[in-house]
């Protein structure tokens, strides 16, 4: 099983970017690292665990991925502009 979410360390300022994504019609939740770690209770997770994603099995040879959608595009890049904010997994 894989799993992935945005997370912000401060849950104001998450509350804050899911009423603006949410209010620009994109189904959104954001959560704090714990409240994740909340829905795998009781699993085993893989090394090393859930950590922002940029951390977990970096690939240095990795391809470039596809660009995103001209709607996502403004958010594109906002973890590594924006600490406390990143994508865990």
């Amino acid at each position: 099983m894989g799993l992935s979410q945005v997370v912000c360390d401060e849950p104001a300022r998450g509350a804050e970017m899911t009423a603006h994504i949410s209010g620009g019609g994109i189904p959104w939740q954001t959560r704090t690292p714990a409240e994740v770690d909340g829905f795998l209770d009781g699993l085993e997770p893989v090394a090393p665990g859930m950590v922002d994603l940029v951390d977990w099995r970096p690939d240095p040879d990795q391809p470039a991925l596809a660009p995103v959608h001209a709607a996502l595009a403004p958010y594109l890049g906002a973890s590594d502009n924006s600490k406390g904010v990143y994508e865990y997994g």
